[in-house]
Formats: C-alpha cells, sequence, structure tokens
C-alpha cells in the first residue's frame, strides 16, 4: 500500500487528534466524546480555493471489533453477494474536490467511479462510493484517487481483497485410521477442496478435532486405545468411555457416553443448516472455519472467559475478543478476559484452542442451533482444531487446565487483606495508611501501588533524580537520590516498614514505552527517550508490519505509544533488568500488571512470527508470562502479578482482577457473576475492587455489602481511581465512615477483616484444590450442583470453596435475601441454625449481614483467636496460626482434605456420625500443630481421644490453657476438642451426642417472639409468648436415615401444672406432648414423641390447638434416633 504526499502520519486518521495517554481509566470517557464529535457534521469554513494536500483510505481502520473508522472498508473481508463500500477522507476542506476509484476485477479494468460528499468534520471532508457485490473468487483491486478542480492529484492505494463464500463438507468418501488418529474424508459443496476431519483421542473421555477443508495441515494424534467400525451409512469411532458415530450420508457426528446408547450432544442436521463450512474463494485462501451442533432447548452455555451480564449466554453471539472496556462491561457485553471455551449442561464442553477472533452463535441464528466461526488467518492449509470434553463441569475444567495449563497457587499472603489507591502517590500518603493499619487493628496483608513511578519509564521513582544511562543499562537503586520535597524520600526504607507490619508491596505497571506527555511529566526524561531509542535499535518494538514500531492506535489507552514485544527473550531480559532492582534490592513483592489489550491490526508482527490477528488476543498472556517468570525468579516463588487481561491458559501465570467497575450496586452485580464466570473458565484467583473503585462515592450500604461479599471472595481487595481527590476518595473503612458518616463501617469492616484472616486454613486449602485441579474457588451453582436446574438460575449466590454456600446481598435497600438451598441440610455458618433443601430460604441479614451455609457433613479450617471468636481480633500473621481450628458438621460419612502448607502435606480428615448409636467419630491426621475440633451437636456425656477419655473443662478461657480437653459450648451447640501436634492420626470418638438441636428461634413463628431473658438456652435465644390458642412453632428438619426417631423439645415451664401441645409431623397429626413443670422460667425440661421417618426433609409443627393449655418457652428440637 503507497501514500500520496501529505498522507497523514501513523497510519491514523487525519481528523482524530492525538490524545495524550490519559489517566488511568479516564481514556473510555474521552473515547466515547471524540466519537461523538467525530461523527457530528461542523459547518467549517472552506480553506483556499484549488488546495488538496492528500487523500486516505484504509480497508481495515484500527481492525478494532467494537468501532470503525470512517475512512474504511465495508465490510473489511467482503464475502460473495456483500455490499463493498469504500470510505476515503481529503484535507483540508476545500470547494473543487473531487475523489474517485479506479478499479480491476479479476484483472479486468473497470470503469471509474466517482465517490459522494458524505460530510466535512474539523479539517477533512469525508466520501463514501459503492462497489457493488461480487462473486466468490473474484479477485478486486482498487486505488482512491482525489483532485482538486482536476489539478493537484492525490492517490492512497492500491488496495485489494479476494471474494469468499461459504462451503461445507458433504458425504462422506473414506475412512482412513492413521493409528493414533482418524480421519474422516468427504466432499466438498462447492466442489473445489478434498476436505477432512481428524479424530484423535488425547484421553478416553474426550476428543480432538481437526478440521481441514483442503485436506492438508493435519497434525493431531493421540491414544492408540480406539476403535473404527466403518460401515455402510457410518462409521463408528469408539472408545471405553464414549463412542462418535458419523453418518455418512451427509456427514454429521453424534457422540455418546460408552454405552453407545446414551446421547451427549449431535451436529447440526445439515438438511436445514451446514455443520462443518469454512469461507474461501476456491483457490487461494481459507479465512474463516466454523461448526455447529444442535441444542434442545433448556441447554446451558456458560463459561467463555470473565463475563459481567449473564452466566448462561444462550440466545447471544459471544466474541472472544479481549478489550479494554472502562465500566460498564455488563451492559456492553466485553471483557478483559476472553477464554473460547464453554461447557454445555448436557455434559460436555468445548474449547477452541485458538487466541484469533472467534465468535459463538448460541442459538441466536436458529433457536436450536449453537456454533462458532473462528478466523484462520487466511492460509489456503488453514485448519480448525478443538477440543471436546465430557462430563460435569469440575471433570472438564480439570482436563481443560490440564491441556491449558493448570492455575498458579499464589502464596499464602495473598489471601489477606489488600488496600490499593491511586491518591497513594507519595510516601507520606503510604506512611499514613502503614500508621491507619496499625492503629485501627484491621488486619492488612498487602498494599498496592499505582501513581509510584515517573510516569514515563514505568521503573522509576517519581521525583528522583539520577543520571541517565543509554538505554542498555539498567540504574541500581544507589544510583537514585530522592531531594527533599519530592514524592518518595525513601521507598527502600518504606517498603522495609510495610514488611515490618507483615504488609507485601506491588507496584503498577503497564507494557508501553510512551510517546504522549502533557503533564506529569510534561516532557519526556532522557531516560525514557534513551530506552525508546535503544529498544527500536535493537528490535525490541512490536513490529507494524512494515518495518516500523506498531503504536496504539490514537484515542486507545496511551495511544501513539509502542509496545515491547515480550516474545522476544532479549527484549523481556531488557525490559525486566530495568525492573530488577525494584525487587532485589527494594525487596517489593510483586507487580500490578495493568493493560495490555492494546494490539490491533492485522499487519503487526511479533518477534516469533505471529501476526497482528492471533496476537491481540495473546500479547496479554505473553506479558503475563513473562512478569510471572521474573518474580517467581526474583522472589523465591514468594512473589505474585495482578493483572487484567488475558485467554486461554492465563490462569498459570496470574491473579486477576475484575477491572474497571463504578460505585453502584449494578457494577456489583456483575462483579459477582464475573468471577463466577471466570471460575467456570479455569480462572480461580480473582479479585474486584470492592464497593467499586470510579464514579460516585460509594455509600456505606454499598461499601458493607461488598465488603461482606469480598470476604467470601478469592482475593479480597479495596481501590480507588482518582489520583489526588479533595476529599479523599480512598476506599478505606477510616474513610468510607468519614465521608458517609456512618459510625458502623469501622467495626463492621474490622469484623469481617478478622472473619477473613479467620478463613486463611480455609482459602489456601480450596486454593490448592484449585491449582490442583482447576476447580475454582467461586463455583457458580450450575457447577456445584449439576443434577439441579433449579440451582443454575441463581447467580447472585455461590459455592465458596467446596464447603461453603455464600448468598451476597447485592441489591441496594435489601435485607431479606431469598437463598437458594439444594437438597440437603445446611447449617447457618455464623449461628448454628439450620435449612434444609431443596427450596428457597428467606434470610434476614439485617443492615450489613450476609448469608453463609454450610453443608452437612462439611469440615472448615479455621484460624481463631483464644476466644475461639469467627471475627474477633487476630492478626495478619499467615504463618503461624493462633488456634487452628476446624469446624465439623457431621452427617452420615464426610471426609475433608486439609493441606498443611507447613509441611507441605495434604491431611485427610474423616468423620462418621451414627446416629442411632449416638456417636461421632473423627478422624485427626498428623499435623505439625495443636488443633480444635469444633463438632456439631448435642453435649457428648463423653470425649475419648485414641481411645483415652478426654477432660472436660468448662470455660474458653480454660480450654485455651490446657493442652489437651474438651468443651461444650451451649450457645453454638459446639463440642471443642483441643489435641496436640502428633505424627500419627488419632481418632476422637464422641459417646452419647445427638445431632444438635434445630434452634426454635430460627424456626418458623406463628403468633410467638422470641426472648433472651432466662439462662441456660442454647442459641441465641428462646420463643417466648408461647401461651394462646393459634400459637405455633414449625420447625424445618432432616432425617438422615429411615427409621424410628425421637423428637425432643427443650422448654421451660415455670408453672405448677403442666402444659400440652399438638405436634404434626408434614402436616398431620402425630399426638399431644404433656410438658410437665420444670420449677422456674430458668430451669429448662426435655418433653419427648416417637415418630418413624423417611431421610430427607420434614416439617415439625408444635401448636397450641383446640384442648391445649399452659404456656411455656421454647428452646429448641433435636431429632434422635
Amino acid at each position: 500500500m503507497s501514500d500520496a504526499v501529505g498522507a497523514p502520519r501513523a497510519l491514523n486518521d487525519p481528523h482524530r487528534s492525538r490524545l495524550a495517554a490519559l489517566p488511568r481509566r479516564t481514556a473510555g470517557f474521552v473515547l466515547a466524546l471524540v466519537a461523538g464529535l467525530v461523527f457530528t457534521l461542523l459547518a467549517a469554513p472552506p480553506a483556499h480555493a484549488n488546495t488538496l494536500d492528500g487523500v486516505w483510505h484504509n480497508p481495515y481502520g484500527a481492525d478494532e471489533l467494537y468501532a470503525t473508522q470512517p475512512t474504511e472498508r465495508s465490510p473489511r473481508d467482503p464475502m460473495a453477494g456483500d455490499n463493498v463500500t469504500v470510505r476515503a477522507t481529503t484535507w483540508p476542506v476545500a470547494p473543487g474536490q473531487s475523489v474517485w476509484v479506479t478499479w480491476s476485477v479479476n484483472g479486468v479494468a473497470q470503469t471509474p467511479r466517482g465517490a459522494s460528499w458524505d460530510y466535512n468534520s474539523g479539517n477533512n471532508t469525508y466520501w463514501k462510493l459503492d462497489l457493488g457485490s461480487f462473486a466468490r473468487g473474484d479477485v478486486v483491486e482498487y486505488t482512491v484517487h482525489a483532485d482538486v478542480n482536476g489539478g493537484g492529484q492525490r492517490s492512497s492505494g492500491p488496495f485489494s481483497f479476494t471474494t469468499t463464500s461459504w462451503s461445507t463438507v458433504t458425504d462422506v468418501t473414506s475412512v482412513v485410521d492413521n493409528g493414533t488418529s482418524v480421519d474422516i474424508v468427504t466432499g466438498d459443496s462447492a466442489g473445489d477442496f478434498t476436505p477432512k476431519v481428524r479424530f484423535a483421542f488425547p484421553r478416553l473421555d474426550g476428543f480432538d478435532v481437526q478440521i481441514a477443508p483442503t485436506g492438508a495441515g493435519l497434525e493431531l494424534s493421540g491414544l492408540p486405545d480406539y476403535t473404527v467400525t466403518d460401515g455402510a451409512s457410518q462409521v463408528e469411532i469408539a472408545t471405553d468411555e464414549l463412542v462418535l458415530r458419523i453418518d455418512k450420508n451427509p456427514y454429521r457426528l453424534s457422540v455418546y457416553e460408552g454405552d453407545g446408547t446414551t446421547l451427549i450432544t449431535r451436529q447440526y442436521d445439515p438438511a436445514v443448516f451446514r455443520n462443518i463450512g469454512w469461507a474461501s474463494d476456491g483457490e487461494t485462501t481459507v479465512t474463516r472455519i466454523e461448526d455447529h451442533f444442535l441444542t434442545p432447548t433448556g441447554e446451558r452455555f456458560e463459561g467463555f472467559g470473565e463475563r459481567y451480564d449473564r452466566l448462561d449466554h444462550r440466545g447471544t453471539d459471544v466474541h472472544n475478543y479481549v478489550y479494554n472496556q472502562y465500566q460498564d462491561q455488563g451492559a456492553t457485553r466485553r471483557t478483559y478476559y476472553s477464554v473460547p471455551y464453554f461447557a454445555n449442561s448436557a455434559g460436555y464442553g468445548i474449547h477452541v484452542p485458538s487466541t484469533r477472533y472467534a465468535i459463538f452463535n448460541l442459538a441466536t441464528h436458529l433457536d436450536d442451533m449453537a456454533g462458532f466461526t473462528v478466523d484462520t488467518g487466511g492460509a489456503l492449509d488453514s485448519t480448525l482444531t478443538y477440543q471436546f470434553f465430557t462430563g460435569d463441569q469440575t471433570e472438564m475444567l480439570d482436563d481443560f487446565t490440564a491441556e491449558t495449563g493448570r492455575p498458579l497457587l499464589p502464596p499464602k499472603w495473598a489471601f489477606g487483606l489488600w488496600g490499593s489507591a491511586n491518591e497513594w502517590n507519595n510516601q507520606a500518603e503510604v506512611e499514613a495508611w502503614l500508621d491507619q493499619v496499625e492503629s485501627s487493628g484491621i488486619p492488612h496483608s498487602v498494599l498496592v501501588l499505582e501513581q509510584w513511578s515517573d510516569e514515563a519509564t514505568f521503573y522509576l521513582w517519581k521525583d528522583a533524580q539520577y543520571t541517565p544511562t543509554d538505554g542498555s543499562t539498567p540504574l541500581q537503586y544507589d544510583d537514585l537520590t530522592f531531594p527533599s520535597g519530592g514524592a518518595w524520600s525513601d521507598p527502600k526504607q518504606m517498603i522495609a516498614e510495610a514488611h515490618a507490619q507483615n504488609v507485601k508491596v506491588l507496584l503498577w505497571q503497564i507494557p508501553v514505552l510512551k510517546e504522549n506527555f502533557t503533564s506529569n511529566p510534561a516532557t519526556a526524561p532522557q531516560q525514557h527517550l534513551n530506552d525508546k531509542a535503544y529498544a527500536q535499535a535493537q528490535g525490541y518494538l512490536v513490529d507494524d508490519g512494515a518495518g516500523q514500531p506498531y503504536r496504539i492506535p490514537t484515542g486507545q489507552w496511551f495511544g501513539d505509544s509502542t509496545v515491547p514485544d515480550f516474545t522476544d527473550a532479549e527484549a523481556t531480559d531488557w525490559w525486566m533488568d530495568k525492573r530488577r532492582y525494584l525487587v532485589e534490592e527494594l525487596g517489593v513483592d510483586g507487580f500490578k500488571t495493568d493493560g495490555s489489550e492494546a494490539l490491533f491490526g492485522r499487519d503487526l508482527i511479533v518477534s516469533d512470527g505471529r501476526r497482528g490477528d492471533e496476537m491481540h488476543n495473546a500479547y496479554p498472556n505473553e506479558y503475563t508470562s513473562a512478569y510471572n517468570d521474573f518474580v517467581q525468579e526474583t522472589t523465591g516463588a514468594d512473589g505474585t502479578i495482578f493483572s487484567r487481561a488475558g485467554t486461554s491458559g492465563g490462569q498459570s501465570e496470574s491473579i486477576f482482577w475484575a477491572g474497571d467497575q463504578a460505585s453502584t450496586f449494578g457494577a456489583f452485580q456483575e462483579a459477582v457473576r464475573a468471577g463466577q464466570s471466570a471460575g467456570q473458565s479455569g480462572v480461580p484467583f480473582w479479585a474486584w475492587d470492592l464497593g467499586g473503585f470510579t464514579g460516585s462515592f460509594p455509600s456505606a450500604e454499598l461499601y458493607l455489602r461488598s465488603t461482606a461479599q469480598a470476604v467470601f471472595s478469592p482475593i479480597m481487595q479495596y481501590h480507588s481511581e482518582k489520583a489526588d481527590p479533595s476529599p479523599s476518595e480512598a476506599r478505606t473503612p477510616w474513610n468510607v465512615q468519614a465521608r458517609t458518616g456512618n459510625t458502623t463501617v469501622v467495626p463492621t469492616f474490622a469484623r469481617y477483616a478478622n472473619v477473613r484472616m479467620n478463613l486463611v486454613p480455609y482459602l489456601y486449602t480450596e486454593a490448592d484444590d484449585s491449582a490442583t485441579t482447576g476447580v475454582p474457588m467461586m463455583r457458580a451453582m450450575s457447577l456445584a450442583f449439576p443434577d439441579d436446574p433449579d440451582a443454575a438460575q441463581y447467580d447472585q449466590q455461590y459455592m465458596f470453596g467446596s464447603q461453603l454456600l455464600v448468598a451476597p446481598i447485592t441489591n441496594q435497600g435489601q435485607t431479606v435475601k431469598d437463598v437458594y438451598l439444594p437438597a440437603g441440610e445446611w447449617y447457618d455458618f455464623w449461628n448454628g441454625g439450620r435449612a434444609s433443601g431443596e427450596g428457597v430460604k428467606m434470610y434476614d441479614a439485617g443492615p450489613d449481614g450476609i448469608p453463609v451455609y454450610a453443608r452437612a457433613g462439611a469440615v472448615i479450617p479455621l484460624n481463631l483467636n483464644d476466644a475461639y471468636e469467627v471475627g474477633g481480633t487476630i492478626g495478619n500473621d499467615v504463618e503461624s496460626y493462633d488456634n487452628l481450628v476446624f469446624r465439623v458438621y457431621p452427617s452420615g460419612e464426610s471426609s475433608y482434605e486439609y493441606f498443611e502448607d507447613q509441611a507441605n502435606a495434604h491431611r485427610r480428615i474423616d468423620v462418621s456420625a451414627d446416629r442411632a448409636a449416638r456417636t461421632v467419630e473423627v478422624s485427626a491426621p498428623a499435623l505439625t500443630t495443636a488443633s480444635t475440633f469444633q463438632v456439631s451437636g448435642t453435649k457428648p456425656d463423653t470425649v475419648t481421644v485414641a481411645g483415652s477419655a478426654l477432660p472436660e473443662v468448662n470455660s474458653v478461657s480454660a480450654l485455651a490453657a490446657s493442652t489437651e480437653a474438651w468443651y461444650w459450648d451451649a450457645k453454638q451447640q459446639l463440642t471443642y476438642v483441643k489435641v496436640g501436634a502428633s505424627t500419627g492420626e488419632r481418632t476422637i470418638l464422641l459417646l452419647g451426642v445427638d445431632k444438635a438441636g434445630y434452634e426454635a428461634e430460627f424456626a418458623g413463628h406463628t403468633a410467638v417472639s422470641t426472648n433472651a431473658d432466662h439462662p441456660g438456652y442454647t442459641g441465641l435465644g428462646f420463643v417466648d409468648g408461647f401461651a394462646n390458642a393459634g400459637d405455633a412453632v414449625e420447625f424445618d428438619v432432616w432425617a438422615e436415615e429411615n427409621g424410628a426417631h425421637q423428637l425432643r423439645f427443650r422448654y421451660g415451664n415455670g408453672a405448677a401444672t403442666p402444659a400440652t401441645r399438638t405436634i404434626r409431623v408434614d402436616g398431620a397429626p402425630l399426638g399431644t406432648l404433656s410438658l410437665p413443670p420444670t420449677g422456674s422460667w430458668s430451669s429448662w425440661g426435655t418433653a419427648s414423641i416417637d415418630v418413624t421417618l423417611p431421610p430427607g426433609r420434614h416439617a415439625v409443627r408444635i401448636e397450641y390447638a383446640g384442648g391445649d393449655s399452659g404456656g411455656v418457652n421454647l428452646d429448641n428440637l433435636v431429632l434422635a434416633r
């Protein structure tokens, strides 16, 4: 392509003013404003007559998916039947200008065609002309010309395109068994090629497919453990776990389970619409390849990376395209982290291991068809490979991350609380924050500094003085001096002070060599100019495809800047050596690796030969991989990076955060979805900026609701955008309290921050499992309960790890949450109250609570203080625990594998509850530290450890002072069993113990109240005012076993005569219960009645019916065998 004299620089549209690299997060607003101005007709005064400085046309524009430039060709890649429009601009605006196109089709010159004036904007006139439509195989070449009053001609071009159309496979013509793969040879509907579809089995329960329209380029191979049966009308390829049947006339694949009869899915019916297809001219190029499957109504499609608007994408088109979308990711359906993988609720998943653009059409073109279309790069021997997984989502994620990379387990300190604010841009701000953290007693683990650098090199501290070196030589810390009055007086000492408080430090990064400087700083430092010149001279930059450094399109964040090529090992080493002193001399613990979504244009090229169509989505992974390798090397694998963008495989390099959210409840809801969606796509270590980081300052309500949720996120962080706001915009709890005037913010936040530290043993155990299997920490209900279609409808609740169900309140003004509980019994994590599924439980969370349930059979490792308080004051030390506690909710047989990282060992805990024998047995594994088991249940008669009776103590403080003992907590109905460290497994046995009582204060109430004015109750109180006809309490109970049970009501009756109550079970009358006097209202007794129950959920109602008498207080109901 050639340009006329006076063509605009840097291949950018000349009407667009060059934007400086904008302050972080503000570019999106400015771009929207610019876009609006570009298309506004301006009545600009004409320049001198007979003036024409240039004409410009760029067929692909910036090659951006979500935006077009007014000088593009439309469509960029024409197919047969498309009407082709060419747009161009001339400058300056002047009368007498004309624009036309000279062109040819298949080498035959066509009549030149004139363009029509479209509009004027600024200094430019815009033109357009229609070339018409073309047939498959047509090669169109054209040049755009302009003159003014017949003279001063300028031109842009020549340009060309080749017209393609869709072809598809027809009948199977032969079958070739290669020993480690099978080729199905078919006809071509266009008659040009001999297509082949190759199947290979990397594992017996899944397969890979490679589609080769021309029959060339096949590479797949796999295990030899399959059989091929070539029949008259069908080919069957079978392993022990899967059966593939391929109809021959025409080609159509069906996938069955190993029994050969249970259909998983099948390709779409080619009599209605093609299944396998490709776009080609039939001779020189294949540009896109696709496949389509049948999708019955009700199938769900989940995954696709970090998606904000929904979990089930059925009925939408999903683009595999990473993009820097500032706010409103849900409304725009754009994402920073895009993964071409989905899980289908029918029990299969598909991953397209390509970084080129792909679109997934999910029941949009036809309501029973789902498919994907993938760009190829245009080579004639292009192929499309996809991976087919089977099983439930957890099984498929295990296989998917085995293929794309296991998630990298972050260091343990990463699971504490992170603090960040853009306004912490000097040492005084940071030291004030560290002081406030210490004085508040709110445990923090990580400090992230964004505006720490000179905003030019992004590796030198702001205001540091030094002698510039040539671009090849990295500076050391001793080369820097920090003048009085500068932003930073001694960053090395500051980081040491943070470390002394057990706070790690991360520094912000961006992968650019910045071009534009208007402020902060106003001019480029000499060191930065030296670095840029050296990088260009050494070829360390992404190339634009014409031998010049690629530049980020004007108007994008850091527009016009060049970009380091992290596929070049020398370039990567050079870049990282500049930053080495930060880690090795100052002790920085990692980096916040922002950006990287800025490669646009199919022609750019990187060191390893890949072009822009592959690198747009791939560059974020190259960036995070380079930084992760550097951090792991320099920190001894005790550092981390915190990234925004990525695609398949990114999980093996970094923790990710959700990007730029506003401080609104809507953005909060989107973040909750995004975390689940990321997890469904292989990304388990994820965070968002709790409360949002931009826009209006968060209300106390939003802040506390999101704080509660963030406790139960993989990573917990607060952050704010503005650099120098007044008043402060920091999302610290003390600033939110000061700004909102709500004095509950700091104490509530402190309690939740302590809960976060309480959960570290659980967090790290679940994180280790995620790193091993790919199963996320934040698990969508559909993933956790694949056999419960109702659960999948609830996208504002999730399983957090394997044991806890979390249902954050994400609606403004809401205090009661409808929580969906799957089948089984669920224990309220905060108070031991119970509810049964499957169904909806109305949960009153008050102004700052969050519903959290433990599943029956759960074992939850915790770090608690000596008072054994969840949410009580505790420090930020993650390397040793105050009290390692295992909270146990016995139910039948269950087990849990605790990760004792100090010993790098997995410790299995088995729990067995025999309700008929009234025993609970817990295996205490070998542990390097003392531990306490909190076992839910009634008070036992005896507790033994390894066959020896353990002494009972009567208080928590006495337990804390003991080496080994047990204590029963009536409030929580927990038996605390404390044991010492041991090199071997021991059995803890609770004798004479029943399932914990169902607290009356948590039951359903009719005309009664609750109170706590008489001592001796269990739980939080008791039912009072149970004294009149019509009064009732209804318990939702769960029978673990079939057979005879006893309903034991604990009550108080301070009257002199017995009371009676009628008992109903599941609506049917069971009998009348006598409740004799207990001597006083502060004394409690038990009254029992027998019942036979099948296993499962039951409603037990105790009511004051006709004929009943007396008043009672009701404490709890024990369901015993």
